[in-house]
Order: structure tokens, then C-alpha cells, then sequence
């Protein structure tokens, strides 16, 4: 757990590090703010494809030859970002980064599989601290990477080379430190059909959960593509102070991941958690229109990373909770295929309502379609698996 800790810390570290950059680096080739949101976008797209992809190929091949292979896509995908003069090329490194990071579904997996039920929620919340260690860090050293001139362009290539070195150092960490932890018994065979989202969708204990997981990922995919640009309209804010912005959040994520989500679900359980989850983040974006200082500024984005760090390794949790052993890579890479579904839909949204409107309004949409994402989180028991994925099953081995 320690080593996959480390991994996705460093893989996360090199996205983060990007994440304030890009939208300066954008227009400086020649992209217009507008279309700054939908190039966002792309990223979710690709990993929208790619997790459920990688999710049910880790459960037919294994969770690591997963990892190493979507390790040194990344790698590559941040290569070609520091080379890119034209839009095209920016978003093909935005596709392709986002292919490679639909790999989280086999961390996830990955993570399930050396857990139980009793120890899952601690091990999926450290999990998750990765991510908001990577935010603290990865923006951080982004910014001060890439300096206060947002047009100097070779500052924003070296934060790309860096992403890289930073995913071909976790490539190799895997390749030496990291075993295999589904292994070939409990493989699903080559021979069984493929199982798909519709299926997944189709079942209700997994619909609602879900359905729930687009729309709350949505608002903060509303958020995380309009803040850049709201923050350096309202507060004049450069890459530097953005990245310091989002390393507050992935500070507040830490503290809650890492610190308090396992005795937080042993008490209140992790369909309470959720929904907590999913209302804080709504309140949250509700309150950022309304910054006009740094102070208020940080206490919305307080209350907003406090919501997220509950939402996501719960939701998660139950999901994984829902499926049988055999099938967590593909449910769980359901599961993120569900959530960059909801990072689609939240930048182009966020585009269209910005361009109709002004960069306040996406937050309050985000903050209205996250509460009512919690209305679909219910308490289900755990369903037995469906009659014809036994049927399969049995006929494939």
C-alpha cells in the first residue's frame, strides 16, 4: 500500500503541476480564454475512454502491467506537451494524458484487492490523500516552475518535462518495488464477454451510485475549469498564487483522507459520508461568487475541499462494496468512467454558461447540481451478481 501510495503521489504530483499552468500556456499559443475550458475538457474525455478500458484489462492481464503501461503514456503525454506550438497539439497531449489516467480505476482495483471490508475505507482514504498531497505539492511546483510572467512559454515547457520526469520516476518505482495483487486465479478469463457501463447502469444498486458520482464530479469539474480564469478576473491572480490556491485544497484533502475518513466511516457509515460529502461541495461553490479577498476566497475553497475529500473516497468505497471480487477492476473503472463522464460534462458546461453569462454563474450551477446529486444517495444492500455474468463466467473458465 505504501509503495502504491507512492506512485500514484508522484504521478498525481506531475498532474497537479499542470493544472495552473495550462490555461496561461493555452493562450499563449494562441487559444482563446473561452476555449481554455473546453481543451479542459478533453483530458476528461480521454479518461472517460480509458477507465473502463484499463479497469477490465486489469482484471484479465493484472492491476501492475496496467500501471506501467499508463505510467509511460503520461510520461509521454507531458513529453509532447513542453513541444506544443499549435491547439492541435495541446489537445492531443490533453487526450492522451487523459487515456493514461483513466489507469486509476487498477489502483483502485489494485487497492481492494490486499483490503477488506473492515480496512478498505482507511486504505481507500489514504489512496486518496495521494491525490491531495499531489494537488498540495503538484500546483505548488507548478507555479513557481513556470514564474509570475504568464507569458513567458519556457517556463510552462519546463513544468511539462518535469510532469514527465516526475511519471517515469513512478514508472520505474512500480517496474522494481510494486508486485502483482490479483493473481492469476482470480483473473476474469480471456474468454468472458466483456461487461460495459450500460450493464453497470442497469443494475440498481450501482445506477444510483453512479448517476450520483456524474453529477457531483460535474460541479467540481464546473469548478476546477473556471477557477483559474475567475480568480485572475476577480483577484488578479497568476500561476504562482493559483498554484498556492490549489495546494490550500489538496491541504485540506490530506488532513481529511489521510486523517479522519476511517474512524469518520467507522462512526456515520460511508453512504452518510457522501451525501455530507456531495452538500458541502454544493455550499462550497455557492460561497465563491461572492469572494471578493483572498480570506473569503480560502474559507469557500475550505469548505469546498472538505466536501470533496468525504465525497470521493466513500463513493468509491461503496462501489467497490457493490461488486464481486472477479469484477472490481471493471466496476471500479465504471466508477471513473462515471466521474471523467461528469469532468466532460462540467467544463463544456461551465464554457457555454460562462460565454452566456459571466464566470460567476458556473459555480452556482455547480453548487445546485451538487446538491441535488446527493438527493440520489441511497442505502442499498449488496446485490448478488446478475444470473447472466454467472452464466458467463462459468461458460469462460
Amino acid at each position: 500500500m505504501f509503495t502504491l501510495f507512492l506512485v500514484v503521489f508522484l504521478d498525481l504530483i506531475g498532474f497537479g503541476m499542470i493544472i495552473p499552468v495550462f490555461p496561461f500556456y493555452a493562450e499563449h499559443v494562441g487559444v482563446a480564454p473561452a476555449s481554455v475550458i473546453f481543451f479542459l475538457g478533453l483530458y476528461s474525455l480521454g479518461q472517460l475512454v480509458g477507465a473502463p478500458i484499463w479497469g477490465s484489462l486489469s482484471d484479465r492481464i493484472g492491476r501492475r502491467p496496467v500501471l506501467l503501461i499508463t505510467l509511460l503514456a503520461n510520461a509521454g503525454a507531458s513529453a509532447m506537451l513542453a513541444f506544443s506550438t499549435t491547439g492541435t497539439m495541446l489537445a492531443i497531449s490533453r487526450i492522451v494524458a487523459g487515456l493514461a489516467a483513466g489507469n486509476i480505476s487498477a489502483a483502485y482495483a489494485y487497492t481492494t484487492d490486499i483490503t477488506t471490508d473492515d480496512t478498505r475505507p482507511k486504505a481507500l482514504g489514504l489512496l486518496g490523500s495521494a491525490f491531495g498531497m499531489g494537488f498540495v505539492l503538484g500546483p505548488a511546483l507548478g507555479g513557481m516552475l513556470a514564474g509570475a510572467n504568464p507569458d513567458d512559454g519556457s517556463a510552462f515547457a519546463r513544468v511539462a518535462y518535469g510532469a514527465a520526469v516526475l511519471s517515469l520516476v513512478a514508472f520505474v518505482l512500480t517496474l522494481f518495488r510494486l508486485p502483482e495483487s490479483l493473481p492469476p486465479e482470480k483473473r476474469r478469463s480471456s474468454t468472458t464477454k466483456r461487461t460495459g457501463m450500460r450493464t453497470y447502469f442497469a443494475r440498481p444498486v450501482l445506477r444510483d451510485l453512479l448517476l450520483s458520482t456524474v453529477i457531483v464530479v460535474a460541479a467540481v469539474a464546473l469548478f476546477q475549469s473556471t477557477l483559474a480564469l475567475f480568480t485572475a478576473d476577480r483577484l488578479g491572480v497568476g500561476p504562482r498564487a493559483l498554484g498556492w490556491i490549489y495546494g490550500f485544497v489538496g491541504v485540506v484533502s490530506v488532513v481529511v483522507q489521510g486523517g479522519v475518513i476511517g474512524p469518520l466511516t467507522k462512526r456515520f457509515g460511508a453512504q452518510s459520508l457522501t451525501r455530507i460529502g456531495a452538500i458541502l461541495v454544493g455550499v462550497g461553490m455557492g460561497c465563491i461568487p461572492f469572494s471578493h479577498s483572498m480570506a473569503w476566497l480560502l474559507f469557500a475553497l475550505g469548505i469546498f475541499g472538505v466536501g470533496s475529500a468525504l465525497f470521493n473516497p466513500s463513493m468509491s468505497g461503496l462501489v467497490a462494496n457493490a461488486a464481486e471480487p472477479h469484477e472490481r477492476g471493471s466496476v471500479l473503472g465504471a466508477y471513473q468512467g462515471a466521474a471523467s463522464m461528469g469532468r466532460v460534462i462540467g467544463p463544456f458546461a461551465a464554457s457555454g454558461v460562462a460565454s452566456a453569462s459571466s464566470l460567476s454563474i458556473p459555480f452556482l450551477v455547480g453548487a445546485v447540481v451538487s446538491l441535488a446529486g446527493a438527493l440520489l444517495i441511497h442505502t442499498r444492500p449488496k446485490p448478488k451478481p446478475p444470473t447472466d455474468l454467472i452464466e458467463t463466467e462459468t461458460n469462460g473458465s
